[in-house]
């Protein structure tokens, strides 16, 4: 094998003291278009007619011996171009171009032979390798070819450059799809929310309508009170309900009731014993009561009527001007629970209750400030 000689590109370039050489021309030219190329081959005259055809090109060229340095050298820097020697002080030239070609790189390769070379591999060059040049090769035809090679390459990296500006844009379009969709489900679920409060209300709306046609123009006491406790059962299904009216001080007595489940004997002392500790708490209790749970039953009930800590209730207080005008009660087992509806149900014609009993105690010159709850509902 010839001696490595460093190639001096003139006084131009530049000498580099490692197993390969570089030089480069001193033109000043734009880095991203400068051609990196890679000559493997130890012989000093091949090395100078490749120099003499890159000098002053946007060319830089780095020199190899042998296949292990040329290894060295792409596994350090990159490059654009081989020029790979066919034959190796330390294998074939055609392994090195093999594993450039199924590399992840875009080296590309152009083997150098001779004729008899060329004929004899011609059938074994592998794809990777754009071109052939045959020794001894004229410096027109080398600058050609090398030409030839700068524009593929410049075509690789449009390409290159052309693919990671569509994966920045997918990528920012993929976030702003992900944003879109998130606005779209914070979107959705507000339309849902928004419905099943319009639905809600529709319902308040066709209840309070329908509750209002029914006791319309009604002016006697008793008749008001079992339309309001059939309109309650005709909504919440069988259930035992009671409505109880102020008597005098913080006491109370039934103004109405319906049995469901109840035994008539037992009824009664529940009765009694909600219009004396359960009522009293409930209209001292500014919103709808909603008991579930055995516990807080107990608690409501203070202990006195333990057969109903298995029940569920609902209670709520008709008021005009902070004055109780009556407490309605619903209650059944806790197997049949009361759903949301029914609470909504209460909610929604617990304020015409009141208006209404305000409207028959104006009727019937009732003046419960003036004259106190003991006369509210005497006569």
């Amino acid at each position: 094998m010839a001696p490595t000689a460093p190639i001096t590109n003139r006084g131009r370039g530049k000498v580099v003291p490692s197993r390969s050489q570089k030089t480069s021309s001193q033109l000043k030219h734009n880095p991203d278009k400068t051609l990196r190329v890679l000559l493997v081959n130890g012989d000093p005259k091949v090395r100078g007619e490749v120099n003499k055809v890159v000098l002053d090109q946007p060319i830089v060229l780095t020199c190899a011996a042998s296949l292990d340095d040329a290894r060295s050298e792409l596994a350090n820097n990159k490059m654009d171009l081989a020029l790979i020697d066919l034959e190796q002080p330390d294998g074939q030239g055609l392994d090195l171009a093999a594993e450039l070609a199924g590399s992840n790189t875009s080296t590309q390769s152009i083997m150098i032979g001779s004729k008899a070379s060329f004929d004899n591999g011609l059938l074994t060059i592998p794809p990777s390798a754009t071109d052939f040049i045959c020794k001894p090769f004229d410096s027109r035809e080398l600058a050609f070819r090398i030409t030839q090679a700068k524009l593929r390459v410049e075509s690789q990296h449009q390409q290159h450059r052309k693919v990671k500006r569509l994966k920045r844009v997918c990528r920012k379009l993929n976030r702003v799809r992900k944003d879109v969709a998130q606005q779209v489900d914070i979107l959705c679920q507000d339309l849902v929310t928004a419905y099943h409060e319009l639905a809600v209300q529709m319902n308040q709306v066709m209840v309070t309508s329908e509750f209002a046609g029914l006791i319309h123009e009604e002016l006697d006491l008793e008749q008001f009170l079992r339309k309001a406790l059939e309109f309650l059962l005709q909504k919440a299904g069988p259930t035992n309900a009671a409505i109880f009216l102020p008597s005098s001080g913080d006491e109370y007595s039934l103004g109405g009731y319906v049995n469901y489940d109840c035994s008539s004997g037992s009824a009664d002392i529940l009765l009694e014993g909600l219009a004396d500790v359960l009522v009293p708490r409930i209209a001292n209790h500014d919103q709808l009561l909603h008991l579930t749970d055995r516990q807080d039953m107990i608690r409501w009930l203070d202990g006195e009527s333990e057969f109903m800590a298995d029940s569920h209730m609902i209670g709520f207080t008709c008021r005009d001007e902070q004055e109780s005008l009556a407490v309605v009660v619903l209650f059944r087992d806790g197997t049949e629970p009361f759903n949301a509806s029914v609470v909504e149900l209460c909610e929604s014609i617990a304020p015409m209750c009141s208006e209404y009993l305000a409207k028959l105690i104006r009727i019937h010159h009732r003046h419960i400030v003036d004259d106190g709850p003991d006369s509210a509902w005497d006569e």
